[in-house]
């Protein structure tokens, strides 16, 4: 009797099996189809190595004209592992995760020179949410650095692998056209215009499938045409229903854009993933519907300068030295708005530039450009600097142009004059952008600048376990 029922409890199971296991269906009658839909599993841990070679091309003023002025070569190899937490259901229906990386770095050489970005620990919490276009990812400790941000959207994104497999019953050798939208979701990119990539399942066994794929990809980032060449793997575990191994390799060509230089580039990429029943550091706390707006700022900060502040990522810092900063806004790859910051001699401890000194500054370093004052004011902002601010209109070549003044001093007497430069019809896109900066302005300290504090996010925006978290210094050499 007792043999009797392990006869009948094993045909069950095998039974059982046969229903919910996919590999099976490559054991049944035909014998070669098999249907690859991934498990509903929400978490993971993820290391992802990429090598990247080839060229950064810069142009003389980006302006006037994107030609090509000189190429830079680059080399650097990138490593980044970290536990995931998925929100939503499998497929497209995904609408982010919450991340907590282990280790985020990547090391190599601009025209021969070493450079280095680490992420901060106070940043190692992120979030990323899914929607049209790219992924919007944020630390929710910590504003991220631009070079942060570099760091962490990689092209290959982890929460999109699943959309490059097959929707139907495949067999080996046959092949299969991959959706535009799944490739644009992988690559991480803005939009895509034209998309050929076909995929095929190369093997099957009992254990694992193994998919390739392969095509090109004209789309865009930020407005920016972009041209990727694009060939890949694919192991989907039968038994977790899970893709845990992805290997591309990518060709870009990017056209220089208004705010960053363009580039033609080589990467290779190896992504592990493996399902986990437990997580070690990443947080449960639910995604939020949209990203906070709070949280989106980016932390801009000049070492030459010895000054911070907290901006829209529309907002990038191109130039910086000792004496002047410049930073731009461009949207779309449309130029908004110039910011120029310049470090003014000290004044003598406790003396203040006042507001009608400064007015007749302007007046004088504007000339005949000069029409009249719209606004003046007076504050101190958070960091306890005081800030003259004007406001004024006039002409450059009889185009109308808005300028907004700020002067910003301390106790000490040392001083910055932040001038904001844009044509009248911009004024509603710039959306007082002058207000942002003079708020979260801060002095970074003249002997420990290398170290500077990245602030924390708004208490109001915070989750409750950051209300306390110590931030550190972007641990960077590099340099934009």
């Amino acid at each position: 009797m007792r043999r009797r029922n392990f006869l009948l409890n094993s045909l069950a199971a095998v039974s059982l099996a046969a229903s919910t296991s996919p590999r099976l269906h490559a054991e049944s009658a035909e014998g070669r189809r098999v249907t690859l839909v991934p498990a509903d599993q929400s978490l993971f841990r993820v290391r992802v190595e990429m090598d990247l070679k080839g060229n950064i091309h810069l142009s003389r003023n980006e302006l006037v004209s994107k030609d090509r002025d000189r190429q830079v070569p680059i080399d650097y190899n990138s490593v980044i592992d970290f536990e995931e937490r998925v929100f939503g259901d499998n497929g497209q229906g995904l609408t982010g995760a919450r991340r907590y990386y282990h280790e985020a770095r990547s090391e190599g050489k601009t025209a021969g020179t070493p450079q280095r970005i680490e992420l901060r620990d106070s940043a190692r919490h992120v979030a990323t949410h899914m929607g049209q276009g790219r992924s919007v990812t944020y630390a929710t400790r910590a504003y991220l650095t631009h070079e942060e941000l570099d760091l962490l959207e990689i092209p290959v994104n982890s929460l999109a692998v699943d959309g490059m497999l097959p929707a139907d019953a495949i067999a080996v050798d046959e092949t299969y056209a991959v959706p535009a939208e799944a490739v644009g979701r992988l690559l991480d990119i803005d939009a895509v215009q034209d998309s050929e990539i076909e995929g095929k399942l190369t093997s099957l066994d009992n254990k694992t499938a193994r998919l390739e794929f392969k095509g090109n990809v004209q789309g865009s980032v930020a407005g920016v045409p972009t041209m990727i060449d694009l060939a890949g793997k694919i192991s989907f575990d039968l038994d977790s229903r899970t893709c845990t191994w992805v290997a591309m390799a990518i060709r870009e060509r990017r056209e220089i854009g208004k705010a960053e230089p363009g580039f033609e580039i080589a990467a290779t990429i190896k992504m592990i993933r493996k399902p986990l029943s437990t997580a070690a550091a990443v947080s449960e706390q639910p995604l939020a519907e949209a990203p906070p707006e709070g949280q989106l700022l980016v932390n801009l900060y000049s070492i030459p300068g010895r000054y911070g502040v907290l901006m829209d990522r529309q907002w990038q810092m191109i130039r910086q030295s000792t004496s002047l900063s410049r930073l731009r806004m461009v949207e779309n790859d449309r130029d908004i708005a110039q910011c120029d910051v310049r470090h003014l001699p000290p004044l003598k401890p406790g003396e203040q530039l006042t507001a009608e000194a400064l007015q007749a500054d302007v007046r004088r370093s504007l000339g005949d450009q000069f029409d009249e004052f719209l606004q003046v004011s007076e504050q101190v902002n958070s960091s306890d600097l005081r800030v003259v601010r004007l406001h004024a209109i006039g002409a450059v070549q009889r185009v109308p142009v808005q300028w907004v003044f700020a002067h910003c001093s301390d106790d000490n007497g040392r001083r910055i004059l932040a001038t904001f430069t844009m044509a009248a019809e911009n004024v509603e896109a710039f959306a007082g952008a002058d207000e942002q900066f003079v708020h979260s302005l801060r002095f970074l300290d003249l002997d420990t600048a290398a170290e500077a504090d990245s602030p924390e996010t708004p208490q109001a925006a915070a989750e409750p376990e950051q209300q306390t978290a110590a931030l550190n210094a972007p641990q960077t050499t590099s340099s934009r």
